[in-house]
């Protein structure tokens, strides 16, 4: 006799803990009275959904969601990332194909395409993280699962922002 397995009732995660899903990147973010040294990460990125499973017996399918966080990801891999909300930072175009960065008395200049502009406060592990919630959540669409994301500058060392419910 073969019994029917119960279906999942109530709210199921999903989870996305890859090594194949993070980028490599340079940043500082300012702190206190400076600035941190220009320094990189090999950045790791997390993704959780959850919600009810539909009729096809699922959240959402995996494949969508690691879809558009190797989208975003691709973006930011090897770039210089800068924080254009940033009081203390300024960005100007030094000429056609560079851009000068003023902090304090320190001035940097990176060429253009090396460069990912980020609307962000500061280039800390919390602010990548809700960027980067709102723009996975974006590219998935109407969906009845609530996101979480994390963002780790290092193994064991990260923020993880959720979506708000309703």
């Amino acid at each position: 006799m073969v019994r029917a397995v119960p279906e999942a009732s109530g709210a199921t995660s999903l989870h996305l803990i890859r090594e194949s899903l993070g980028f490599a990147a340079a940043h500082f973010s300012v702190l206190g009275d400076g600035r941190e040294r220009l320094h990189g990460h090999n950045y790791r990125v997390t993704l959780r959904a959850t919600g009810p499973v539909d009729s096809r017996g699922t959240v959402v399918d995996f494949a969508a969601l690691k879809a558009a966080v190797r989208e975003e990801c691709a973006l930011l891999d090897h770039r210089m990332l800068v924080p254009t909300r940033c009081e203390e930072i300024t960005v100007d175009e030094a000429d056609a194909d560079h851009l000068a960065l003023r902090v304090g008395a320190d001035r940097f200049l990176f060429p253009k395409d090396d460069v990912y502009l980020l609307p962000v406060r500061n280039t800390t592990c919390e602010c990548l993280a809700a960027w980067l919630l709102q723009r996975v959540r974006a590219r998935l669409g109407t969906l009845t699962a609530r996101l979480e994301l994390g963002v780790e500058e290092s193994p064991g060392q990260g923020a993880t922002v959720a979506e708000t419910a309703g």
